[in-house]
């Protein structure tokens, strides 16, 4: 496990050149045992797993007000610190008015074997576009919780709740 600077994720490849790359990104605001659950789906596609992390700016453009509740550096030592994740860096590309950004500069420097996201991201069609232009696996996966999680995705709302 280890954090890695954006600007040196062409070393990973370098450095395994048979190995299977997997990489995958979000938010990971609060990190919950369904985040863990989908890292553990991806690592199943390869040997190393690669997530960005979202920086803080792009978090605010895309979750509610108040968010994010934890600050790009403890989110990003969260996913760091998980059994599944290989490398985790800071996504300081992604702006509003392209919110891909980070995924052409990925593709393009790390060169995945595979790009794993769940069934519900947005704009399914453009990455779809971008892992083709490069050559990488797109594989989308159900988000799925296990009844005895109770809803864990929905910790912040359960939060508020108690607030009430």
């Amino acid at each position: 496990m280890a954090i890695i600077q954006l600007e040196n994720i062409s070393s990973i490849r370098k450095n395994s050149p048979d190995k299977k790359i997997v990489f995958a990104s979000g938010t990971f605001d609060l990190t919950h045992a369904g985040h863990i659950l989908f890292f553990e789906d991806c690592k199943k596609y390869g040997d190393i797993l690669v997530v960005g992390v979202g920086s803080d700016e792009i978090t605010r453009q895309r979750k509610s007000s108040g968010r994010p509740i934890l600050n790009e550096h403890v989110r990003l030592k969260n996913i760091d610190s998980l059994k599944p994740v290989d490398f985790a860096f800071i996504d300081y590309i992604s702006t509003k008015e392209d919110k891909l950004g980070l995924l052409n500069t990925v593709l393009d420097k790390l060169r995945p074997n595979y790009y794993i996201i769940n069934e519900d991201a947005f704009d399914i069609e453009t990455r779809k576009t971008l892992c083709d232009k490069y050559g990488v696996a797109l594989k989308i996966l159900p988000r799925y919780c296990p009844p005895e999680f109770d809803r864990i995705s929905r910790i912040i709302e359960k939060i508020k709740e108690l607030k009430d």
